[in-house]
């Protein structure tokens, strides 16, 4: 393996840094997975909510190649990862994929990029400047799958625990690397063919687990298991017969029990995070399992919205089979984005920004039809805080909508590029990563 050092790293900052970045310790400094603390979306304190690409941003800098993981945060370093396009492999093609007739040799007509070379970093950057610490490449070559031409390599988001720094380029390999950037372990399963559409699934931590969900084809090799966070030796793996998904599972405080959701189109199952076990199972997704859940008012907020489009609530614990499923609301819900639940209601939107404001407890409309005020489509999911959501759009507008019984955009802000990722909220700053940069708002 390849190490990295970046020695060098250009600053295109619009002004200057105006507030250094907290100290770990600070109760709102870290966003240390996919969705920040418990994998909600939710940012304690007070954030900027207006910006501009010339204004507001305390520095910007250049990320090379493609990757939509969100940044992740400890205290004074940023994590996020990155695919580069490399040699050409003319006549290099993907691996049969089961269609959903289950017969081989499905291709989608948007798969892309098994036939190049792809350099995968992990890179770490300093919080107060900007500037890039290290940028350690992790695999170097052919790739084993096709991907979404929108999609990348590098779409999962890494995990880490404050010591180390735990990335999923999922085929190509788990990494766990130290706070310098030199890789400590590496774990792989192999290929795992998804539809040749690329990676999205993110790790989670539990305990002394790195757990990671990998559905796979229409069943064929899919699982769920628990890495040991220090050695990456497998502590359980627990087999599945769900078909591909790109959701990150999700850890629910269940009376008295700690449970790890999982989203499947055939399946919601929830396991023991310290052993695998199956704790229960109920109704599916019915559509690509994609957009992660959350969880509020004692219920866990389920969506798809592919084929499918449904958001419902799921009762976690010791319930029978027939009462698990507490409503359903069929309609509204995105392929992509994941839903937020906030401040006692619980927000879907569509991937053009269309959106529908729920009662958790209920699934009783609030509002529905709130529109953003510009045509827009988007991948990126909402985050929230002090009574605000933001929904990140491709162009990279962000409207910030006032959380409420009705709709409404307070305003807009930019950061003048596309953007793909979720933003981060860590210590008073919103975290952007555009397609060529990544944006410290402060």
């Amino acid at each position: 393996m390849l190490r990295t050092l970046v020695l060098v790293v250009t600053l295109l900052s619009a002004v200057a840094v105006a507030t250094p970045a907290p100290e770990a310790g600070a109760t709102n400094a870290n966003w240390p997975q996919w969705r920040g603390p418990g994998g909600h979306g939710i940012g304690e304190g007070s954030y900027p909510d207006a910006w501009s690409s010339s204004e507001g941003i305390a520095w910007k800098t250049r990320i090379p190649g493609r990757g939509h993981s969100s940044p992740v945060v400890w205290g004074d370093r940023i994590y996020l990862t990155t695919s580069i396009q490399g040699e050409h492999f003319p006549g290099r093609t993907a691996p049969d994929h089961l269609g959903f007739d289950l017969r081989p040799g499905y291709l989608h007509p948007d798969s892309v990029g098994v036939d190049y070379a792809h350099t995968l970093q992990v890179i770490a950057v300093d919080a107060p400047t900007g500037a890039v610490v290290w940028a350690t490449t992790v695999a170097d070559g052919p790739v084993f799958d096709n991907r979404h031409r929108k999609n990348t390599y590098a779409s999962s988001t890494v995990a880490t625990d404050g010591e180390l720094v735990y990335a999923s380029f999922e085929s190509e390999g788990i990494f766990a690397l130290d706070r310098d950037g030199a890789v400590v372990w590496r774990a792989t399963f192999g290929g795992r063919p998804k539809a040749g559409l690329g990676p999205g699934t993110s790790p989670v931590l539990y305990g002394p687990h790195l757990i990671m969900q990998s559905d796979q084809e229409m069943g064929t090799g899919s699982f769920i298991t628990a890495l040991d966070r220090r050695t990456g030796t497998v502590n359980w793996m627990t087999f599945r017969q769900n078909r591909r998904s790109w959701a990150t599972p999700l850890l629910v405080d269940a009376g008295g029990r700690t449970e790890l959701i999982a989203s499947g189109g055939e399946a919601v199952v929830a396991y023991d995070p310290m052993t695998g076990a199956e704790l229960w199972r109920t109704a599916g997704t019915r559509s690509h399992p994609v957009p992660s859940f959350v969880t509020a008012g004692g219920v866990v907020l389920a969506t798809a919205g592919s084929s499918n489009k449904v958001a419902y609530a799921i009762r976690p614990g010791d319930v029978p089979d027939d009462q698990r499923i507490a409503w359903r609301h069929d309609k509204g819900t995105a392929y992509v984005p994941s839903p937020i639940a906030y401040d006692g209601r619980f927000y879907v939107m569509t991937d053009r920004g269309i959106v529908t404001c729920l009662d958790p407890a209920t699934g009783a409309v609030v509002y529905e039809g709130g529109r953003v005020p510009v045509p827009a489509t988007f991948t990126a999911s909402p985050v929230a805080f002090d009574g605000k959501i933001l929904l990140t759009s491709e162009d990279g507008d962000t409207f910030v909508v006032r959380a409420g019984p009705e709709f409404e955009v307070i305003r807009t802000s930019s950061v003048g590029e596309p953007v793909y990722a979720s933003p981060a909220l860590a210590g008073g700053t919103v975290y952007i990563r555009g397609a060529q940069h990544l944006f410290a708002i402060r």
